[in-house]
């Protein structure tokens, strides 16, 4: 009898406990949660750099809640190419996936420091092939 607890035990661990892995921030490519990679983003055929990460890590373009008075409404994440600010997501329908050597999420608190105030919904940063 006791020898079945303890298998049944092992079994249920067994079966739950894959169950609690993290999928790499909602991307299929098991990288980084705040890394896209140019290999990820060659896997699998994207028109543009906005339908990738929003294949591959749709979490980077959830909005976040206003921290202050000044910005109570969602705020999306600023998104920077090469260095220099580019404006938000819907900059990223202008690039393709070939010109792309990887793509980084910052949290907020990660890219005020980096780049400034403003950036209550985080930073994503675009590194092309072309620099």
């Amino acid at each position: 009898m006791r020898k079945t607890g303890i298998i049944g035990a092992l079994l249920a661990a067994a079966l739950f406990l894959p169950a609690c892995a993290s999928s790499g921030g909602g991307g299929s490519g098991g990288g980084s949660r705040n890394l896209l990679t140019m290999q990820e983003l060659n896997e699998v055929p994207f028109s543009t750099v906005f339908e990738a990460v929003r294949a591959l890590r749709p979490r980077w373009l959830q909005a976040r809640s206003g921290a202050s008075l000044r910005t109570p409404e969602p705020q999306t994440a600023m998104v920077y190419i090469d260095g220099q600010l580019r404006g938000g997501l819907n900059e990223m329908w202008n690039l393709l996936p070939t010109e792309v050597s990887e793509i980084r999420y910052m949290s907020a608190s990660d890219a005020t420091t980096r780049f400034g105030t403003n950036h209550v919904g985080g930073a994503i940063v675009i590194t092309t092939r072309r620099r």
